[in-house]
């Protein structure tokens, strides 16, 4: 038999289910400008009725309901979509590093422009030549320095940019590092707290928000897999080792690095390979130049300023005038002169110098042009320079292949005026084919301006890709997150639409209470009275 109050108790359960449900639209409405907020909902179901099953039936017919009870407050989310979000996410943070260095290294190269790296070298070369017209002419040989000089600080300004740069990338590896390890220490405090309350029967609705932020701020910096267990908890792995062990951090070091694949700490990772690549090319290329073999043909008249191996027959008088003839591959004596044409192997800018005689009296030779600063090889974009005693003494740059011997002993050595045979040898190095390191750009063998060309166009290839990893990742990012709020977001049109549904049956189930209390009242107070 249903219960004289039974009217009273469904109207109850009624007005305290679309409170709740009004509450969760407060609730709803009020983060919907909350990052990461996921909106909640009220899962309503019909209450037991009053009788059960049985081998009896009672006398009253039919199943009287009890009304309605909600049973939990869930979050209206899509796993799926967090983990798609989370792997474009980790690509997006990858190549936003990634992309910015090499735009940082494209600046530093500054190509294609009139005062980028390729220009400084057409300048070098170019007064090369006008000094070759004359080489006793002073402005020229001061040109033809200043604009070595400028070379060579040119490239001593990359090294010193790249070096910031790498510096700059470990100091920020660092610091990401200590910002995952906070989100580590934070995704193991929600663990303890979700188990806990998940423990009781409730969903921890809102610490599940905070720990997929911080998952999603996780996947900026590295790359996350991660999974739930039984009890709420999820376990992150980084890295290729396990970071978060349901309530244990594993905090990440340096030396994890290596293992990152993804997310910003691997933008970094790969940057600093590409650095360490493009120093390497522009090293070739400088080391190649100043002393890469290579060969070159001397005219007639030249005299050897050190013992040298001739490529092919040649004819050379000595000091005396004897005329010898020598087969290719014997040694040629210093101090010989050349009547044939004759073809070398130097090692490469500052071994043909070397083979030059200045202008001083007496003549030098042996001199080198280019010297690293720290006196080592190899010639480096960090430590090329311009041979000091060169700066300070213009008549020391070799551009003369004779000499005449003079002075009151008759052995003094003084070029000859007018001369410029090393000059014109110097200047051929430009259209001349050296041999370069493998793997290092897609040329192998060509000039200086044919690898310089190969270098600009890898870097572009690569920053091109870059470019293009990046923005598809962000477009990626910004279609998955669209979709997710569609899914998880807060509309304020369906929350005010909601809440006057809420609010109507709050209204009834009220009137309905009355109802029944004026049902009881007149039972109560107004029946059984007939008599007194």
């Amino acid at each position: 038999m249903v219960s004289t109050f039974h009217g009273l108790e469904t109207s109850k359960r009624s007005l305290l289910t679309q409170s709740t449900a009004l509450s969760t639209v407060g609730h709803n409405i009020s983060n919907a400008s909350t990052a990461g907020y996921t909106r909640q909902r009220v899962n309503m179901t019909n209450a037991d009725p009053v009788y059960v099953p049985g081998f009896n039936r009672v006398h009253t017919p039919g199943q009287i309901g009890t009304g309605v009870q909600y049973d939990s407050i869930t979050r209206v989310r899509d796993s799926y979509l967090d983990l798609q979000y989370r792997r474009e996410n980790q690509d997006l943070g990858y190549y936003t590093i990634y992309n910015s260095t090499m735009e940082a290294i494209q600046t530093m190269i500054n190509e294609p422009s009139d005062n980028g790296v390729s220009a400084v070298m057409d300048k070098f070369w170019n007064s090369l030549e006008v000094m070759n017209r004359d080489a006793n002419l002073l402005s020229a040989r001061v040109d033809f320095i200043g604009n070595a000089k400028n070379m060579a600080d040119t490239f001593n300004k990359i090294g010193t940019s790249l070096n910031t740069l790498e510096a700059d990338i470990s100091s920020n590896t660092t610091i990401k590092l200590n910002q995952a390890n906070n989100l580590l220490d934070g995704i193991t405090k929600l663990n303890d707290t979700i188990r806990k309350i998940e423990m009781l029967g409730d969903n921890a609705n809102d610490y599940r928000d905070q720990r997929d932020v911080l998952l999603d701020e996780l996947s900026k910096i590295v790359d996350v897999q991660y999974a739930e267990d039984a009890e709420g908890m999820v376990n992150v792995y980084s890295g290729g080792i396990q970071v978060v062990n349901a309530l244990q951090p594993t905090y990440l070091t340096q030396n994890d690095v290596a293992t990152i694949t993804g997310g910003e700490i691997g933008g970094y990772k790969k940057s600093l390979e590409d650095i360490e690549l493009v120093r390497n090319q522009l090293n070739a290329m400088i080391d190649t130049l100043v002393r890469g073999e290579i060969e070159v043909t001397m005219p007639n008249g030249y005299k050897t300023s050190t013992d040298m191996i001739a490529e092919n027959d040649v004819n050379v008088t000595d000091a005396a005038g004897n005329v010898t003839a020598i087969p290719a591959g014997d040694t040629i004596p210093a101090g010989s002169k050349i009547t044939s044409p004759v073809t070398f192997k130097v090692n490469g800018f500052n071994g043909l110098h070397q083979l030059g005689y200045s202008i001083n009296t007496p003549a030098e030779t042996g001199i080198a042009f280019f010297t690293s600063k720290d006196n080592s090889v190899p010639f480096t974009i960090d430590n090329i320079q311009v041979n000091a005693e060169i700066l300070a003494d213009t008549n020391k740059v070799a551009a003369s292949g004779q000499y005449d011997l003079g002075g009151a002993n008759g052995t003094d050595m003084h070029t000859i005026k007018g001369n410029s045979d090393v000059a014109l040898a110097l200047t051929s190095l430009r259209d001349a084919k050296f041999t370069y390191p493998v793997a290092l750009t897609s040329l192998s063998e060509g000039t200086t301006d044919d690898y310089f060309r190969a270098f600009v166009s890898d870097l572009g290839t690569r920053s091109d890709i870059a470019i293009t990893n990046y923005e598809r990742s962000g477009n990626l990012v910004d279609n998955v997150e669209i979709r997710r709020q569609a899914t998880s977001g807060v509309s304020i049109d369906e929350e005010l639409t909601d809440m006057l549904r809420f609010q109507h049956a709050y209204n009834a189930a009220a009137r309905n209470m009355t109802v029944v209390d004026e049902m009881l009242d007149r039972i109560i107070n107004n029946m059984g009275i007939v008599g007194r």
